[in-house]
C-alpha cells in the first residue's frame, strides 16, 4: 500500500487523498449552497411580489372609490337630479365593471408570477436534494455504524441500508442486492456458518410422554430475510428459495443485562402459523452469535452497492423537509478543517495545497490542488455562504476594516 505524506514530506497521520476529498466537498457544498440561495431568493421574491400586488389593488381600489363618489356626489348635486341620475347609474355600473377587471387582471397576473417561481423553487429543491445524493453516494463520510435488511426471496432480491455517520447524520440508500455475486443468488445458512444446529423447542417422545429436545439442521435452510444491525439480527429461514413461507425465524437482540438474548420460532408449513418463540441458551446461544457476526463480514460487501439515497437526517431530524442540507455541509466543514490547516502549513507552495503518496519502490508522486481552483468554486456564492469554507485554508484572508483617518485640528 502507498503511504501518504504532506507536501513537505513529513508523513501524513490521515493517510489518504485528502485534496481529492476536498475537492469533491467544496463542489458539491458550494453548488447545495447556490441552489438553496436561490430558491430562497425566488421565495422571498414571491412574497415582496404578493405584497406589491396587494398595493397595487389597494390603490385601484381606493381610485375606483374615489371615482365612484365623485359621481354620486354630482349626481346629487346637479340641478335636475331625475335627469341625470340614470346616467350616473351608468356610469357607477361601468365603474365597479372596471374595478372588478383590474382586480383580476392583477389577481391572474400574481398567481401566474407564483406558479413560475413555486415550479422554479422545485427545480432547485429537487437538484439539491439530487447534489446531496450523489455526494453521499461516493462514500466521502466514516460510517461509525451499519444496518441492513435484505428481502432474498423470490427472483428480484433487494435491501436497504442505513448509516451512522459522526456528527449526528444518519442515511439510508437502497442496495443493489442483485449485481452482488454471492447475495444475487440463494443463500444456505450452510455458506454462512457450516454446521448449524439449534434447539426449537421440545417435542414428546414416540409411544411416551416424556419430552425431548427438538433439534434441526439448518445449514440446507434458505435465508429468506435478514434484518442486521451492529448488535441484532432477525432472520427468516425457508426450506426452499422461492417458498412463500418461513420454516423458522431466529431474533438476536441485546437483553436488560447487556448481554446477548435470542429465541428461535418454528412456523408451520401450510398454516404460516408461529408456535411460542423458544429461549435459546448455552452453547446455542454462542453460534447465534457467532452467525450473526459471519453474517455481519459477508454483508458488509453490500453497503457499497448503494443505488439511491432513501433519506437523510440530521440530529434525528430530516434534512430536506427541515432545510438542514447546509447545516450538513457545515458539520463536515468543521470536520475536515484540521487536516486542511495541517496540509496547508506543510504546503510548500502557498497557492497550492499538496500531499505527496510514497509507493512500495520509494518513488514519489506529488497531488497538488490550487486554492484558486476552490475559489473560482465558492466564487458565485454570496459573502454569507461563502463563509462555510473560511476554516477550509484555500480562501485568501478577508482584508482588515478600513481606519477612518484621524481628525486634524485646524
Amino acid at each position: 500500500m502507498p503511504t501518504y505524506l504532506y507536501g513537505d514530506s513529513s508523513p501524513f497521520p490521515a493517510g489518504y487523498d485528502f485534496l481529492s476529498e476536498l475537492k469533491t466537498f467544496v463542489r458539491a457544498a458550494s453548488r447545495a449552497l447556490l441552489l438553496a440561495h436561490e430558491a430562497d431568493q425566488l421565495e422571498q421574491n414571491l412574497g415582496e411580489r404578493a405584497q406589491e400586488h396587494l398595493h397595487a389593488i389597494e390603490a385601484a381600489q381606493a381610485f375606483f372609490d374615489q371615482v365612484t363618489a365623485l359621481v354620486a356626489d354630482r349626481a346629487a348635486r346637479a340641478p335636475a337630479p331625475q335627469l341625470v341620475g340614470g346616467y350616473a347609474q351608468e356610469i357607477l355600473g361601468y365603474v365597479e365593471k372596471l374595478s372588478a377587471q383590474a382586480k383580476q387582471a392583477r389577481a391572474e397576473h400574481l398567481d401566474a408570477e407564483s406558479v413560475a417561481a413555486t415550479q422554479a423553487i422545485g427545480s432547485r429543491r429537487a437538484e439539491l436534494r439530487t447534489v446531496l445524493a450523489e455526494y453521499l453516494l461516493a462514500d466521502p463520510l466514516p460510517t461509525e455504524a451499519w444496518a441492513l435488511s435484505l428481502h432474498l426471496g423470490g427472483t428480484s432480491p433487494h435491501g436497504q441500508a442505513m448509516l451512522q455517520h459522526p456528527d449526528g447524520l444518519t442515511t439510508s440508500f437502497t442496495v443493489d442486492v442483485s449485481a452482488d455475486d454471492a447475495w444475487g443468488r440463494p443463500r444456505k445458512v450452510g455458506e454462512i456458518s457450516p454446521g448449524l444446529s439449534l434447539q426449537v423447542g421440545f417435542k414428546k417422545a414416540f409411544l411416551r410422554s416424556s419430552l425431548h429436545p427438538d433439534i434441526h439442521a439448518l445449514d440446507d435452510f434458505f435465508i429468506g430475510e435478514l434484518e442486521l444491525g451492529p448488535e441484532t439480527m432477525e432472520l427468516h429461514l425457508r426450506r426452499k428459495p422461492d417458498s412463500p413461507r418461513d420454516a423458522f425465524v431466529l431474533d438476536l437482540d441485546v437483553g436488560a443485562d447487556g448481554e446477548p438474548a435470542a429465541k428461535i420460532a418454528r412456523r408451520g408449513d401450510k398454516s404460516g402459523e408461529s408456535d411460542a418463540p423458544f429461549v435459546v441458551q448455552g452453547e446455542d446461544l454462542a453460534r447465534v452469535v457467532e452467525l450473526a457476526e459471519a453474517l455481519r463480514q459477508e454483508c458488509e460487501r453490500l453497503i457499497g452497492r448503494k443505488t439511491r439515497l432513501l433519506s437523510a437526517q440530521l440530529d434525528d431530524r430530516d434534512v430536506f423537509e427541515r432545510g438542514l442540507v447546509r447545516q450538513v455541509f457545515e458539520r463536515i466543514a468543521r470536520r475536515m478543517a484540521p487536516v486542511a490547516a495541517e496540509v496547508d502549513a506543510h504546503s510548500p507552495n502557498p497557492e497550492e495545497l499538496s500531499l505527496k503518496i510514497q509507493n512500495a519502490d520509494g518513488r514519489r508522486e506529488e497531488l497538488y490542488l490550487r486554492k484558486q481552483d476552490l475559489v473560482a468554486l465558492v466564487a458565485p456564492l454570496p459573502p454569507e455562504a461563502q463563509a462555510l469554507f473560511a476554516g477550509l485554508s484555500f480562501l485568501p484572508p478577508s482584508p482588515p476594516p478600513a481606519v477612518p483617518p484621524l481628525a486634524t485640528s485646524g
